[in-house]
């Protein structure tokens, strides 16, 4: 499919990150392997939201990378930078709230019901009193929860839940979504009710952006646009400490993305176990 490549959205320099003299992360987006995430557009897919993967062997540093994302860890060096909602064309760095984050255990709260812990997420995300009314219920009805809206969080299932763990987070931080491994645990049903939910995420609006991690490389290669491979680069013998972007997958550029699981994504799988054993 033909598209275009227009504003940056999501922007990581020269990022780094160290505790207690532990580096956890070092050099992520460089002038060699950059992460930047830019906005799409199509004549032929409208909107074009994008789902981004971060794969990596586990203790890269990719739940420290996400924390980072979304501004609940400051870094120790670098910067993350977002679109300013309040004056379109300009960049700032990002802050606690403004790129969603979506936990394994979708913590919500007890004593509201649905209807309530979405008016909340519209007032964190600015939304006025009139403007959240009509928000809610375009959540609720186009993501099949018209008929939960007053129970409670005991009263819904697991997949109702994380509907309405991914609607508050929408609507708090209105693009932008990270999910630390959202399929870990899952069976096949409820993988393909995330699945569902990415797609259904980034077709409402060209900026949307969905970013997950997962040890499932042929399900990211399956859903992904655009893929970072966090690793370790090596000194000779010597590992060098801290997790870093590693090699850059866009199966946009490969004609992959938006298209049927088949034998050329495999082989895309086949080159990223390679690369994540040499980089481990």
């Amino acid at each position: 499919m033909e598209y275009s490549i227009a504003e940056k959205l999501i922007s990581i320099e020269n990022l780094e990150y160290s505790i207690q003299n532990k580096k956890i992360l070092r050099n992520v987006g460089n002038d060699k392997l950059p992460f930047e995430i830019h906005n799409l557009t199509s004549t032929k897919m409208d909107p074009l939201g994008q789902i981004v993967a971060v794969l990596g062997r586990s203790g890269s540093g990719k739940s420290t990378l996400f924390k980072i994302l979304t501004g609940l860890v400051a870094p120790t060096n670098g910067l993350v930078t977002i679109p300013n909602i309040a004056n379109p064309g300009e960049y700032k760095t990002v802050s606690e709230g403004e790129v969603g984050y979506v936990q394994q255990n979708y913590p919500l709260s007890r004593n509201q019901s649905v209807k309530d812990m979405l008016f909340s997420a519209c007032n964190m995300g600015g939304h006025t009193k009139s403007a959240s009314e009509d928000l809610i219920e375009d959540y609720l009805k186009n993501w099949g929860l018209a008929d939960q809206r007053n129970l409670y969080t005991n009263q819904l299932s697991g997949g109702q839940k994380q509907r309405v763990a991914i609607i508050e987070q929408l609507l708090c931080s209105h693009h932008f979504m990270v999910f630390d491994e959202p399929f870990s645990g899952l069976d096949v049903v409820n993988i393909i009710e995330v699945k569902d939910c990415f797609r259904k995420i980034a077709d409402q609006n060209d900026m949307n952006t969905v970013i997950f991690s997962t040890h499932d490389i042929d399900l990211a290669v399956e859903i992904a646009d655009l893929i970072y491979i966090i690793g370790f680069e090596k000194d000779g013998r010597s590992i060098i400490p801290g997790g870093t972007i590693v090699d850059i997958i866009d199966m946009k550029k490969n004609g992959l993305a938006w298209k049927e699981y088949s034998s050329a994504h495999r082989e895309v799988v086949r080159d990223i176990c390679k690369t994540m054993i040499e980089y481990s």
